[in-house]
């Protein structure tokens, strides 16, 4: 019999963890459809040759929960292509304090304190926090489907916090997860316990030592490329520059139709579409009355020759976190010898500074603008400036070589020929007819928005993406998230065709041995100074 016609629309990490599976398969004939001239979708970054700099859409920290996107980069023989962290650094621009979190083992009770007492946190409410912590983790079903549909901040009662306690929570979270005050409450509180609490980990974890957490040691891309070289020597097949403009049911099949035809007199057998979630939503594949929000985030980088007074301190394998910032940056100082070992840097260049903002719509402390009002220049400034980089000739030389995301990031007169695609989101338009473009936001799971299964009402045709519901009880959104939800669109299609398979989605869990002792000890953490310092 002929093979089964499978067409993988989108070809970001979902997309592609789910043509990795399916390409398990001899009987399965399976085509990447992507509307970017590269794979990739969020995790793309590379060194530009043309103009000499590292372009990257963010930095990725990946903790070594990740069982799915772990297993797919261990039998893809890429799991070499990430680098343990030493640390994460809490960092306090205007005082300069510092703390490091260590990564190579679960934070502990002393963690606790020194964070509660280096940076002025009330010791009220990081112990109302731990209480919240303890509590979820023997929440019944139904209080977890309850705090599905509450915002985080009304849970958690953070409006009630000291400034600086509610600052540092707001930011940490955002940074780290994506997930926001008005996210869904069971996601904050589940990402609490993926920092907090010893989880089980990957089965698959990079070679050499072991972190809890793990990043790139080269160009996002380049895992990206390796994974796609697999699935071609495999027989999986890709389209380029073609974006899906309509899904049209044929018989017991489906024709997928594009802005450049590529896909015509084709018919497909199953479809995943493993696209945002704008496109789902406009084609009537999200039961929702809108499609949902989203916010602005990218990485800038700057590469260097030498490191400021400012950021010297951060040159290790450390993942920092500038806590007062205000648009919420998270920076690495990438250099041979560091996260990145050998990777050809710009000439005139050792070092790289990668800093992703999350919350750009915040004013800046330099211009007072948001990121969206900025120029190109004064954007760049502003983030040195927030990174703790005062001086102005400082800044100018390092700004030079300097770029803010152009992987999804335009800032241009000709910015109407890109209001038709769904997921492009404009800024407000300079005087001088210019605008920010944005063509890749960060999704944010609010709690307004409906679980998105991963079915449709399209039998073969099924959903993958940072939107879907997947399985497992502590989740956050995240790439492992996107991972998971590939290889169960993957197993979904499968079972439509009547193929066979053996795709299990193994999640983390607590590690009921030692979830009391632990438990005990996060709360003895903050509990154990009440006596010692200022009731704040």
């Amino acid at each position: 019999m002929a093979n089964k016609q499978v067409i993988v629309v989108g070809g970001g990490i979902s997309g592609l963890v789910s043509a990795f599976e399916l390409s398990e398969h001899d009987d399965v004939d399976i085509t990447v459809l992507e509307a970017a001239p590269e794979c990739g979708g969020k995790m793309r970054g590379y060194f530009n040759t043309s103009t000499g700099r590292f372009e990257e859409h963010s930095i990725r920290a990946l903790s070594s929960t990740y069982y799915s996107l772990f297993d797919v980069f261990g039998r893809a023989g890429i799991l070499d292509h990430l680098e343990p962290v030493s640390e994460y650094m809490f960092y306090e621009r205007a005082s300069g304090k510092h703390v490091g979190v260590d990564r190579t083992s679960s934070i502990d009770a002393g963690t606790v304190r020194e964070l509660v007492e280096t940076f002025d946190l009330s010791v009220p409410d990081m112990i109302h926090l731990a209480q919240k912590i303890l509590h979820h983790v023997n929440a019944s079903d139904d209080e977890r489907e309850e705090m599905a549909h509450q915002k985080a901040g009304d849970v958690i009662g953070v409006d009630d916090f000291s400034p600086a306690t509610r600052q540092f929570i707001v930011n940490w979270f955002g940074i780290l997860t994506g997930a926001r005050m008005h996210s869904k409450a069971v996601d904050i509180m589940d990402s609490f316990l993926l920092m907090f609490m010893p989880m089980t980990e990957s089965p698959q974890l990079p070679p050499g030592e072991h972190s809890k957490s793990y990043c790139f040691n080269r160009p996002t891309s380049h895992a990206v490329d390796a994974l796609v070289e697999l699935l071609a020597s495999r027989g999986v097949r890709f389209e380029y520059n073609s974006r899906m403009t309509n899904l049209v049911p044929r018989g017991d099949q489906y024709e997928v139709q594009t802005d450049s035809g590529a896909m015509d007199d084709r018919l497909f057998d199953a479809v995943v579409l493993a696209v945002p979630h704008e496109v789902m939503w406009s084609i009537g594949l999200i039961d929702s009355g809108r499609p949902f929000s989203d916010e602005w985030s990218f990485g800038s980088q700057f590469p260097m020759d030498e490191l400021p007074d400012a950021l010297a301190s951060f040159a290790g394998r450390s993942y920092n976190l500038c806590f007062d910032a205000p648009w919420n940056i998270v920076f690495q100082i990438q250099h041979n010898g560091s996260f990145w070992s050998d990777v050809e840097f710009p000439e005139g260049a050792r070092y790289n500074l990668s800093a992703t903002c999350s919350s750009p719509h915040n004013k800046g402390s330099l211009h007072g603008k948001s990121f969206m009002d900025c120029t190109p220049d004064e954007a760049l400034h502003e983030i040195l400036y927030q990174l703790g980089i005062d001086d102005e000739a400082e800044r100018t030389e390092i700004v030079r070589g300097a770029v803010s995301d152009p992987v999804y990031l335009d800032f241009t007169t000709d910015w109407e020929s890109s209001a038709a695609v769904e997921t492009t989101e404009f800024g407000p338009k300079h005087a001088d007819g210019n605008r920010w473009v944005n063509r890749a936001q960060i999704y944010v799971r609010s709690a307004e928005d409906p679980q998105v299964e991963p079915g449709t009402s399209l039998p073969g045709v099924f959903l993958a993406g940072e939107v879907v519901t997947v399985p497992g009880k502590w989740k956050i959104p995240t790439m492992e998230q996107a991972a998971v939800s590939g290889r169960q669109a993957a197993a979904a299609v499968l079972e439509n065709l009547g193929i066979g398979h053996d795709i299990v989605i193994d999640v983390a869990e607590l590690e009921g041995t030692t979830q009391a002792r632990w438990a005990s000890a996060l709360l003895s953490g903050v509990t154990a100074i009440t006596d010692r310092l200022p009731q704040r």
